[in-house]
């Protein structure tokens, strides 16, 4: 009890300044209105220095990674990627630009037939003849921008037009893996071997690499690559179908979404205006608050449109997941207007417009502000993330939430003043005209279809002009939460509830494929899909001694020898493959260990037979010294994120174990951090974003079974997200990352909502402040639920995987928030929920009551006459004494028995009571 009291007294210090901010409205709503659309608008116009970024490695991997920082060391010691002169991939420190392309027969048969490599090399002579671009007058075909190795453009797979390939072919004797000294498993799709030789394959790939030597060679590729993209457009054949690449394709597609999509903002605006007045419909001409929700709708436009300029002005990046926001901003502003409106409805009807504000703020003011607080730290905790995707969304998204909540209280409340204002002089609804009551207008004789759309008269009691939305779905849940077969379902419910969280948290994956970041339609997702599912994955991991070594020392070849036969223990590493000059050099005949200077002469001579190793060595200007040395070994096939993210950290650790210098790193690390990292970065924020709303909950609910209740469940909706992705083939990644950090904020609002409302009622058992919780907060919440999922219902049908997996979190924790307020915690509460010390007055029966007279002359018959008894209630010694009598804190102000009675009429009222 002593918490509750507590509680209370907090209450009414935490809603003093609320309340003073709703009498400054309800005397000043224009000038507010005014000042908040002006302002938002002067912000709206930062939307014109908006910039976006597309970049994928920028958005999609870690900042300050330890790839990047390794690549950074490996970059200072080898300068020159030497595509202008002696190209080999493996040797590049990032991706390489190239041209892809992969060619599958229409039947779905063997490529390995004649048939199908002259129609592959037909292809190939297309592309390095007939692919031009003009740039200052110069035509430059594919071998002038191609890279270079002795003299000839380097193709990955362009050895299936050699002679021997095709002779080995009719024969049968491919021999695989290698063949002739190249790998044949990247440059076949569902390649079929047996005995050591190559069967039968789905399709076959090329890879055109390009000059990216210098800044023109890179801007002539560049060029190149989109003239590429342009042309195998409009190639076609009757034996193949083809899917196509460039490494610029991916940041080229997301640039096409990274203004979302237009056209389902504008269906979703639409929806939620339709929804927003049918929502608030009820009642008649004067009490009808449609364009009142539809108000609601607009200041969170006008709050997206300044809260995007603001960030946009100051220089935050738009990255393409931010377009999902607006759907999501829609439905935060549409739950703070349904619990104003419904704090409204529970005033005092007879009250002051002045009155109802300052009460609606001191109830209402507190909750909105409760879950937008929450709301925003869970975006300012998550635009701590070192991925600039997730960075970049939260900064726009937690501006966005701090606009909305402003604009609740500078547009909508203003809004809701001006409509009081509207009631209060019995004005129509549309036409802003003064309008009789139906009872009147039926005197009058008018007709019914006349009575129905011109009466009408201010609402006597809250339920006189809700919609059937707000009356009807919370009657459901106050019943099966009071009733004991309820109560059971709720629990077995849960338990089940928990049971597949925790089956799915135990069996969710993590990582990002690329295909997931463009449109299904688009050219660079057929092109992933295959690439993904039908060819290998090896991956090259080079070993770099970062310092100079005396490598004719028998110690460091020692060395060297137990780091790379460490690392081929690995059993994701090739045992039988490695590229390492050094025991190359020594099984020729130019190898020489007299001195460190005789080593590397022999050296130098050997690399020049051995061009494949010459990128691999950088030895001084004065060539007495080896500055700087790397060595290569080959992953076995690696198809999952997470063993590719495994297999780098397993590497590391193999170069962290030896006593040389070494830097484990290969270009696609710069990815697998992600995959490596994510997991403990997302569980991270969120630890940190629990906390702060652990915190948030103490100072605005102090009492310790919310602040239990409110916590606990923002753990088992986080829990039941990272569970039930599993269950809608969801991966963990920075992408789906976002979508979590997005379910703290929203796991508070609904439970936030209502606790605050279980402890503000009035009510001298649990049952009934239960019933009158749900009954002030359940309509809100269950309106706000479905508001936001209609908001998002939308990018369901979105060909973009991250709008769709935006959707399907979005509605997983919109129907976890639902459940657990509406259920789950009024279940709590009605079984072990905090009650308040009541001193019960009874009260007096209908003979205690003396009505002698009430009249009130005819010609001052205005509405306040509503508050007149009815035939029915004085039938009813329960309506005599609700409309008459007040209730007891009423009667310590005697004045308020009149406040019924119309301004200058002259009432008889004759009372008596034995109270």
């Amino acid at each position: 009890m002593k918490f509750t009291r507590f509680y209370k007294r907090w209450e009414e210090k935490l809603g003093t300044p609320f309340e003073k901010y709703g009498a400054m409205v309800s005397r000043y709503p224009w000038h507010i209105l005014i000042a908040c659309v002006t302002i938002n608008c002067l912000l709206g116009l930062g939307l014109f220095r908006i910039e976006s970024e597309t970049d994928t490695e920028t958005l999609y991997t870690p900042q300050n990674s330890q790839s990047k920082a390794d690549r950074a060391v490996v970059r200072s010691i080898f300068t020159d990627d030497k595509s202008g002169s002696n190209f080999y991939s493996k040797s590049t420190t990032e991706q390489n630009m190239y041209a892809d392309i992969i060619i599958k027969p229409k039947d779905g048969s063997n490529v390995l037939t004649t048939t199908y490599v002259d129609e592959t090399e037909r292809i190939y002579n297309y592309i390095n003849t007939m692919v031009n671009v003009t740039i200052d007058g110069t035509t430059l075909s594919l071998a002038d921008v191609c890279a270079l190795r002795s003299g000839s453009c380097v193709v990955d797979g362009d050895f299936v037009f050699s002679t021997a390939f095709r002779t080995a072919m009719a024969s049968n004797t491919i021999s695989y893996p290698l063949f002739n000294f190249e790998y044949l498993s990247g440059a076949f799709g569902d390649a079929q071997s047996s005995g050591g030789y190559l069967t039968s394959a789905k399709m076959v790939r090329l890879i055109f690499y390009l000059r990216q030597d210098t800044s023109t060679a890179s801007s002539r590729s560049t060029d190149w690559e989109k003239k590429y993209i342009e042309m195998l457009e409009t190639v076609s054949s009757s034996l193949v179908d083809i899917a196509y690449s460039t490494s610029t394709s991916l940041d080229d597609e997301l640039a096409k979404n990274v203004n979302g999509d237009i056209l389902y903002f504008a269906v979703t605006m639409a929806m939620m205006l339709s929804y927003a007045g049918f929502a608030t419909s009820g009642g008649d001409c004067v009490s009808d608050r449609q364009n009142l929700g539809r108000a609601g709708v607009v200041a969170t436009g006008i709050a997206i449109l300044g809260g995007f300029g603001l960030v946009s002005a100051v220089g935050v990046k738009f990255v393409s997941i931010v377009g999902t926001l607006p759907f999501l901003i829609i439905g935060i502003g549409l739950d703070d207007m349904f619990i104003l409106m419904s704090c409204l409805a529970d005033c005092p009807v007879k009250g002051t417009i002045e009155e109802k504000l300052k009460e609606t703020m001191r109830t209402g003011g507190v909750a909105i502000t409760i879950t937008s607080i929450t709301d925003f730290l869970a975006f300012a905790i998550g635009a701590s993330a070192s991925f600039i995707s997730v960075r970049n969304f939260c900064l726009y998204a937690g501006v966005a939430v701090l606009f909305c909540y402003i604009n609740q209280l500078t547009f909508f409340l203003p809004c809701m003043a001006i409509n009081e204002r509207r009631m209060a002089r019995h004005y129509h609804c549309g036409t802003c005209r003064p309008i009789e009551t139906r009872e009147e207008l039926r005197a009058k004789g008018k007709p019914g279809c006349h009575v129905f759309c011109c009466g009408g008269q201010v609402p006597r009691k809250r339920n006189d002009n809700e919609s059937p939305l707000e009356k009807y779905p919370k009657l459901f849940f106050q019943n099966i939460v009071q009733s004991l077969p309820g109560k059971i379902t709720i629990a077995v419910l849960f338990v089940a509830y928990l049971a597949a969280t925790v089956y799915g948290i135990t069996n969710f994956k993590r990582g990002l494929l690329l295909s997931n970041l463009v449109n299904e339609d688009s050219y660079f997702y057929t092109y992933s899909k295959l690439t993904e599912g039908h060819f290998t994955s090896e991956i090259t991991i080079g070993f770099t001694v970062t310092s100079t070594q005396t490598y004719s020392d028998a110690t460091i070849q020692s060395r060297i020898s137990d780091l790379l036969s460490n690392a081929r223990a690995d059993a994701d590493i090739n045992p039988s493959v490695t590229f390492d000059w050094l025991t190359d050099y020594k099984s020729s005949g130019y190898y020489s260990a007299v001195s460190e200077t005789s080593f590397i002469a022999g050296l130098k001579t050997f690399l020049t037979t051995r061009p494949d190793h010459a990128n691999d060595v950088v030895i001084n200007s004065a060539e007495t010294n080896i500055v700087g040395a790397r060595f290569f070994v080959l992953t076995n096939d690696l198809p999952d994120s997470e063993e590719r993210g495994n297999i780098m950290l397993q590497m590391r650790e193999v170069a962290d174990n030896s006593p040389l210098p070494v830097v484990c790193f290969s270009w696609p690390f710069i990815y697998f951090d992600e995959y490596a990292s994510v997991f403990s970065i997302t569980f991270t924020t969120v630890g940190v974003a629990i906390a702060a709303m652990f915190v948030v909950t103490l100072l605005f609910m102090p009492h310790p079974l919310l602040v239990v209740c409110v916590t606990g469940t923002m753990v088992m909706i986080c829990a039941g997200m990272f569970g039930f992705m599993h269950f809608w083939d969801l991966t963990l990644s920075s992408i789906t990352m976002i979508d979590i950090v997005l379910s703290i904020g929203f796991s508070v609002d609904f439970s936030a909502h209502i606790c605050h409302a279980y402890i503000t009622v009035d009510g001298a058992t649990r049952k009934e402040r239960v019933h009158r919780a749900l009954d002030r907060a359940g309509g809100p919440i269950i309106n706000a639920a479905i508001s936001s999922i209609m908001g998002i219902v939308v990018l369901a049908f979105s060909s973009s995987y991250i709008f769709k997996s935006f959707f399907k979190l979005m509605f997983l924790v919109m129907v976890f928030g639902l459940a657990h307020s509406l259920l789950l915690l009024p279940l709590i509460f009605s079984l072990v929920g905090p009650v308040t010390e009541v001193t019960v007055t009874p009260k007096p029966s209908v003979t205690d009551v003396n009505v002698s007279t009430i009249s009130v002359p005819s010609d001052q018959q205005t509405n306040d006459d509503i508050n007149k008894p009815d035939k029915t209630e004085l039938d009813n010694g329960e309506g005599v004494y609700n409309e008459i009598i007040p209730q007891k804190s009423e009667l310590d102000n005697w004045e308020d028995i009149f406040m019924t009675i119309p301004n200058g009429s002259t009432p008889n009222v004759t009372i008596s009571t034995n109270l």
